[in-house]
């Protein structure tokens, strides 16, 4: 059986990260057209902090975002 992960740029900090690209965090940030972007785990993190002191609700992270697939899955 064979795994993948997609990796790209967080389209908030930049930084490099992998994850699986059907249950990743992801917004419209740059594209209003329509194109998501994923999100990393440590932006989430903090979103999620600064939502918590604000008493918003929390985003959801699946929890396989930032997991191997399945190489058929893509």
């Amino acid at each position: 059986m064979s795994y993948a992960m997609v990796m790209s740029p967080c389209v908030i900090c930049k930084a490099i990260f992998s994850y699986n690209p059907h249950k990743v965090p992801s917004i419209r940030r740059h594209h209003p057209d329509g194109k998501r972007e994923p999100v990393c785990a440590r932006c989430m993190r903090e979103a999620n902090d600064e939502r918590a002191r604000r008493g918003m609700p929390l985003l959801a992270i699946h929890p396989e975002a930032y997991n191997p697939i399945e190489e058929h899955e893509l």
